[in-house]
């Protein structure tokens, strides 16, 4: 039908210039769709040669001259008139139709569902013959049948980056977007590195849906590399609400994750809960001025009730002294990405803590009636530490080349911390606090996910409030939230995550884990006398409860097993809702922890 469109439409053309130059058609009536070609009007004959003179006449007789009759010259025959490339050929002959359409890459199918249409490369077929300066020659090249240009090259797949290009973004500037697809000019062309640059653009949160295509320049020596984005809503307020063994409670929070179009953070958030009251207004940015370096600055009140627990009881704890600590303060940080994956921070934090007068309870009877242990043993309910300025310089170095999409992990993750509090800062003593810390996650299937979690914290005279604590959704599953306490930790977990099923841009993720932490104190004197277990550290101290062990014992050693589930919202990097049911070994007891809002991964 197509061929047949084409025909007509050139015969109605041509029979214009038939009527205003005398030209005719001729068409083979056994060959259809064949190309047209003009037929002329019959030459006319040439001219007869004019007559040879007469013989000169001998006689002196002078006549006048006579003049040869004038020659005219011979027609000029028109040159053929050929149709223009785009008519009267067959439909082979159209450009930029690929018959039959190549096979697209993987990218290509999410492009088709945000409604995009991803370049097909320029292709003809074999049987396609180039003319000398036609639209074809001029705009694909000639094409050599024996030799077909592989898929890959037409695509660019194969070929330096020359140019990126930017579709569909509605708030976030282009430039933001070529940053965060950390695609650098020049790097080859490939299928994987492609699927890399889209899966970082939905880690960072900005994007509903992401297609990254690629094609030939136009002199082919090059590819240019499409970013198709979508953006997301980029601000929030949203409730939060959280509930485990010791802590529940709930707030709200703003947060706006593309100030300016440029992935500048913005958050302020409230909560309230039984173990900690904070206000905190932080913002972020993650590269200043589009280079390798960040800066943050955060603003802190918080009052942190601390619950210290009475050793022996994992299955029902009981609570030996429980203390109010103020904190109130703000921080500033800068950073380097040194390799885009590897990064060096520098925090400088200044905060003071007031520590209030704690409450002390009888371990022994559940109702809490006779003298307290803690009493019993050093004579009063004496404060776990001193109040003073807590002020630090805290050193991170960490190697992140994870992606997280739609709440699948994929990469490694280490970090290192050095934490130093220092009395010419204004500190009551020195102290030094080293962790370390990684994540593996591995992809099977698409989208399950096997996260292994490993963490080590050696500290050197900590604050109370800074000593490492284990209990809860993030260290230990199956017992009450900050339980166990320490200034030496060895802490793994791991978890293997599948889908449950995706509704309209919702999904629902199930999990299994298993968590085992050691904690425990390195050195700790004896419970001899009332002040005995009361260290002081400069022009401040701390006091430890009568029972807490020193060194490494069975109790130090805690195990638990559980599964959960996990909800998410596409485009929402943190889960909306999450649950983990954990069960403690050591402790012989089901825990349940639910976060709404926040996050539980």
């Amino acid at each position: 039908m197509r061929a047949r469109a084409v025909v007509v439409a050139t015969l109605a053309a041509l029979a214009v210039s038939v009527v205003g130059g005398g030209l005719a058609l001729a068409q083979p009536e056994d060959e259809p769709g064949s190309t047209i070609r003009p037929v002329l009007p019959p030459r006319p004959p040439p001219p007869e040669p004019p007559p040879e003179p007469p013989p000169p006449d001998p006689s002196p007789v002078e006549t006048a001259p006579v003049e040869p009759p004038p020659v005219e010259p011979p027609p000029v025959e028109p040159p053929p008139v050929e149709p223009p490339p785009h008519l009267g050929q067959p439909d082979h002959r159209i450009p930029f139709v690929a018959d039959p359409p190549p096979a697209r890459p993987r990218s290509h199918a999410l492009s088709r569902k945000l409604g995009h249409s991803p370049p097909l490369p320029l292709q003809l077929p074999p049987t396609a013959a180039t003319q000398p300066g036609s639209l074809t020659e001029l705009k694909l090249g000639a094409a050599d049948p024996a030799n077909p240009t592989p898929l890959g090259e037409r695509q660019g797949l194969g070929l330096p980056i020359f140019e990126l290009r930017v579709v569909g973004n509605t708030k976030t500037t282009t430039k933001t977007v070529e940053f965060t697809s950390r695609i650098e000019l020049g790097e080859t062309a490939t299928q994987e590195r492609l699927d890399l640059a889209r899966d970082y653009l939905l880690s960072v949160g900005l994007f509903k849906a992401v297609s990254v295509d690629c094609e030939r320049t136009e002199d082919g020596s090059g590819a240019r590399v499409i970013l198709h984005v979508k953006d997301n809503f980029s601000w929030i307020i949203a409730p939060l609400f959280a509930y485990a063994p010791n802590n529940i409670g709930g707030g709200i929070g703003f947060a706006e994750s593309n100030l300016f179009g440029h992935n500048k953070k913005l958050l302020l958030l409230g909560e309230y809960t039984t173990a900690e009251k904070y206000v905190l207004l932080a913002y972020l940015d993650p590269n200043i001025r589009y280079s390798r370096f960040y800066w943050r600055v955060d603003f802190l009140v918080r009052r942190d009730n601390i619950r210290e627990f009475a050793r022996g009881w994992d299955g029902n704890p009981r609570i030996s002294r429980a203390t109010d600590v103020d904190t109130f303060g703000a921080g500033a940080m800068v950073g380097v990405n040194m390799l885009r994956v590897l990064r060096f921070d520098i925090r400088l934090k200044t905060y003071y803590d007031n520590v209030q007068t704690p409450s002390c309870f009888n371990t022994i009877n559940q109702d809490g009636s006779g003298t307290a242990d803690v009493v019993a043993a050093q004579g009063r309910c004496r404060a776990p530490s001193s109040s003073g300025w807590d002020n630090t310089l805290n050193f991170n170095l960490t190697f992140d080349n994870r992606t997280k999409v739609y709440g699948v992990q994929r990469g490694l993750k280490i970090w290192a911390n050095y934490q130093y509090g220092a009395r010419w800062l204004g500190d009551n003593w020195d102290y030094h606090l080293l962790s370390l810390g990684t994540l593996v996650a591995l992809r099977f299937f698409k989208e399950h996910n096997l996260l292994l979690h490993f963490n080590a914290d050696v500290f050197f005279d900590p604050p109370f409030k800074l000593e490492v604590e284990v209990g809860g959704q993030e260290t230990a599953r199956g017992y009450v939230y900050r339980q166990y306490r320490g200034d030496t930790s060895l802490r793994g977990s791991i978890e293997y995550v599948v889908p449950v099923f995706k509704i309209k841009g919702f999904s629902l993720r199930a999990l299994g884990f298993y968590d085992t932490s050691l904690t425990w104190f390195r050195d700790l004197p004896g419970q001899d006398g009332p002040l005995s277990r009361m260290i002081r550290h400069g022009d401040g101290f701390r006091d430890y409860l009568p029972d807490t062990p020193s060194g490494v014992v069975r109790d130090s050693w805690r195990n638990g097993i559980g599964a959960g589930v996990r909800l998410y919202l596409r485009g929402v990097i943190l889960p909306l809702v999450g649950v983990d049911v954990g069960y403690g070994f050591e402790s012989s007891s089901v825990q349940v922890y639910l976060a709404v809002g926040s996050n539980l991964d």
